[in-house]
């Protein structure tokens, strides 16, 4: 097919272009003048997430619009939702665990956003309605990017201990960058709507924290971690177990990393 990644140059669409190309697939990103370079052998076409007519324009005569740019805020990403779906052409929107709450969930449960994505949920229902796809990552790592190796890693080497934010016993779903990338690969070729869940397991980040610094640990408190990082930071205390079954039996995707914390020992 013919592709076009919104956000390709990023660290997830990197590695969607990089998956896609290597099924066979001709991969186009989005960029915008001045914009980051794309990964090798990926077209350029001109668009900005910011000009929602540049992206219906940008969209047309393509197969599948893959889009993992970046949140921008509420009425950015609607509209920009709603002028790819009018391309015609059948997206694949990336959204999050956190566009679900903290009960047990999976991917037949309503959304129930945190308030910093809120209105995450309104755009799945917009792709959904007009037949396109929806991903739901974990936390994403490998690759020598994500928040591991952007936040985490770095706040242990500079405290000298792991560190999680708020009380011990948090739990996020993560996956690993080329196992996310592979699954929307597979997604590529579903042509009814759905929504999958690209999580290859569950982590305690006060056991992530450890593992970074060395069996020790210290708490993050919640409001200096805000002071620091923004409001990001109360995503970490929001404790989620989420199921990605349905996404595994129907897709057949078997993560090949299943293991964060062997992951992370294979590194030192």
């Amino acid at each position: 097919m013919n592709v076009l990644i919104v956000g390709a140059a990023g660290y997830i669409g990197g590695a969607i272009a990089t998956a896609a190309q290597r099924a066979g697939h001709e991969v186009a990103g989005l960029r915008h003048p001045g914009g980051h370079t794309l990964p090798e052998g990926v077209k350029a076409v001109d668009g900005d997430l910011t000009d929602a007519a540049s992206l219906t324009i940008a969209a047309k005569g393509f197969d599948r619009v893959v889009h993992v740019g970046p949140p921008l805020g509420e009425e950015t990403d609607l509209a920009g939702v709603d002028a790819l779906t009018a391309s015609g052409v059948p997206v694949i929107y990336t959204t999050g665990a956190a566009v679900l709450g903290s009960e047990p969930s999976d991917e037949d449960t309503d959304p129930d956003p945190h308030p910093l994505i809120r209105w995450r949920a309104e755009a799945e229902r917009r792709v959904l309605a007009a037949g396109g796809q929806v991903v739901r990552p974990g936390m994403v790592y490998g690759n020598g990017g994500g928040l591991i190796a952007g936040l985490l890693a770095p706040k242990a080497a500079e405290q000298g201990v792991g560190v999680y934010i708020g009380e011990p016993g948090v739990r996020w779903p993560v996956v690993h960058a080329e196992d996310l990338a592979d699954l929307y690969v597979t997604v590529l070729d579903r042509t009814e709507p759905g929504i999958w869940h690209g999580m290859s397991e569950t982590v305690r980040l006060d056991e992530l924290a450890a593992a970074l610094g060395e069996g020790r640990t210290a708490s993050w408190p919640l409001e200096e971690a805000r002071a620091e990082i923004g409001g990001i930071a109360d995503l970490f205390v929001l404790d989620q177990q989420i199921s990605s079954t349905k996404t595994r039996n129907h897709l057949d995707w078997h993560p090949a990393h299943t293991s964060l914390l062997d992951w992370l020992r294979t590194q030192s």
